[in-house]
This record gives C-alpha cells, structure tokens and sequence, in this order.
C-alpha cells in the first residue's frame, strides 16, 4: 500500500532523515518508534506533503505521491491525526467531525461517518455540542481520531496518540486503534510508547537520527534486547 524509498528530508541547511527505507501493507498497523527528535514526526509530515523531501520516493496505492499538495494527499485517503490534535478548540466537537468531511465523497457520507464515529467514541455523542477546548486530554485525542476517520482514510497516520495521556487512557486510544484495524482501517503509528505500540502492530521499525536501525515482526522488537533496554526499560 505504502512505500517509502530512500527518504531524505531536512529543514533549511539541516538533514533530519537519511536514506530511511519502509513499507506498510494493507491491512496492517505499523510502528515507526524512537526518542523525541529521532524524526518520526519529519517522516509523518513529508508523507502528508507538509515537508517537501529533499530526494527518495514515496508510493501510495502503486501512485507517486511525494510532489503532490497535502490536500491532494488527502484526497488519495492518507489522512494523519497530528501531534497535539490541533483542534478547532473554540469550535464544538460535533463541527470539528464535520469539518473532517473535507472530500467530496466523505461530505456525501457524513451522516454515516458520524454515526460511525459516535459508536466508536460515545464520550463524544454525549458531548458532541461541548466546545472542543475544554474537554480532557483523552477525550481530545478521540476527538482528532474521530475527525481523521470522517475522511475515510484508506491509511490512517497517528503522530504520537498518547502524548501527555494518563496509563489507563493511552490503553484505551490504543484499544480504539485496534478496533480500527479490525474494520479494514490501515495504520501507520510513530509513538515513542514502544510497549503500547508493538503489542497492537504487526511489524515495526526503530529510527535513530534520522536513520532506521532496526526492523521486523512486533514480537521480533519486542525480544529485541536493544530495544528493550533503550525503549522499554528492560535490561537482559
């Protein structure tokens, strides 16, 4: 479904990624995991066309993508929930599902997807007239999750989903995410939880300064002893 060929993308005179290498099957969810900095977010934001790659190639669906706008990217059905949400947080929750509608065929489907996003999230049914702003950490993630899904994504990219959430609402984002993979929803996922991510991933990639030092299975990762004295705190 995606294919990523030796990416290269920098800011100004700065090379952030090198040379990294992935692919994502469909039907899958992937990992891409690292420290802050590492570049999980840089490859996020190149994929969404937000960051325009120095040199490499990016496939989506046989297609090339990688000189496309990012709302042309959107029409493809790679969507991305952002780091932070970035909310309309003085708009309510149900305008800002609305406003996740942004294509032609989802606008014809709203009423559907909206359905569709109150039975995954029914916090947000109860609270779909509360300004978005005020509402929890959690609920605000759900919420950006929620309005990522009213696209239709074919992929859906999630730019570290349990940043700033409590143990117990990062399992249950994470619980979400597992629902989405079983109704077909392919999933890309750069999170630095390596323990959250790998127990709900098919396969996984490690990036350390802008390059891919490890890759394979999850449960390949997760008995990988790098990684889990570096990622999961475990010393063999």
């Amino acid at each position: 479904m995606l294919k990523v060929t030796n990416l290269n993308v920098g800011y100004g005179n700065v090379q952030v990624l090198r040379d990294i290498s992935f692919h994502v099957e469909s039907g899958e969810v992937v990992s891409i995991l690292g420290t802050n900095g590492a570049g999980k977010s840089t490859t996020l934001r190149t994929l969404s066309s937000l960051i325009q790659a120095w040199s490499g190639s990016i496939e989506f669906e046989g297609q090339s993508i990688e000189k496309k706008k990012p709302e042309e990217i959107v029409e493809t059905g790679l969507i991305q929930v952002p780091e932070g949400r970035k909310l309309f947080s003085n708009m309510t929750v149900y305008e800002n599902l609305e406003l996740g509608a942004y294509i032609s065929k989802a606008r014809k489907n709203m009423k559907k997807n909206i359905e569709y996003c109150f039975e995954l999230f029914p916090i947000l049914k109860e609270r779909k007239s509360q300004v978005a702003g005020s509402m929890s950490g959690g609920q605000q993630q759900m919420l950006a999750i929620g309005r990522a899904l009213m696209s239709e994504p074919k992929l859906l990219l999630l730019d570290e989903p349990s940043t700033g959430l409590s143990p117990l609402l990062t399992k249950q984002v994470f619980d979400i995410i597992k629902q989405i993979k079983s109704q077909g929803v392919t999933v890309l996922i750069v999170e630095q939880n390596a323990n959250q991510a790998l127990s709900l991933s098919d396969r996984g990639y490690v990036i350390e300064n802008g390059q891919i030092v490890i890759e394979g299975s999850a449960a390949s990762l997760l008995n990988n002893d790098k990684l889990k004295a570096s990622y999961l705190g475990i010393s063999s």
